[in-house]
């Protein structure tokens, strides 16, 4: 009995095994996006979220302010605490989407609180048909998303007006 008694407390204050802090935090509604201070509940389409392995995590209205907040902390002067897990709504279902899954429709027409968005889904044939709708520019998958890649979609005007500041600041 005492060993099951050890095994709670420990599930209850470290979080569950495999990590419950690695699933998407409920955004709530005091919740400023570190970049533009926007309060990120008020943009259910257009959330996104990064959950730290101590349990916090950042909210965002923009799929491109995550990505900021992600590969240029040292221009954000934020720091990057290590990573449980990144999440994105999906814009055509809704739902969370881990990183791993998801897809970006960029250069479209559809425009997100702050502006020109990125729009998340969980496949490349759900991204196809997203962008024809849209008129999208390009499909890519979260883990080509790199400096390099923010910094080009910034030159081509692919970036809302602050993260295109910060990126080319």
């Amino acid at each position: 009995m005492k060993k099951y008694s050890v095994i709670l407390f420990l599930i209850v204050v470290f979080g569950m095994p495999n990590g419950s802090f690695s699933q998407p935090q409920k955004i709530e509604s005091e919740k400023k996006c570190p970049l533009c201070g926007m309060y990120s509940a008020r943009y259910p389409k257009f959330n996104c979220q990064i959950v730290f392995k101590d349990g916090s995590y950042e909210a965002f209205d923009s799929t491109i302010g995550l990505l900021v907040y992600l590969h240029f902390p040292d221009k954000t002067g934020l720091k990057l605490k290590p990573v449980a897990g990144i999440y994105f709504k999906d814009y055509l279902k809704g739902g969370w989407l881990g990183a791993d899954t998801a897809f970006f429709v960029t250069g479209s027409k559809i425009r997100g609180p702050m502006g020109i968005q990125f729009l998340p889904v969980d496949s490349q044939q759900a991204a196809e048909e997203l962008k024809k709708q849209t008129q999208g520019k390009d499909i890519i998958h979260f883990k080509m998303i790199n400096r390099q890649y923010l910094i080009d979609a910034a030159k081509a005007g692919q970036l809302h007006k602050m993260a295109k500041k910060l990126v080319l600041k």
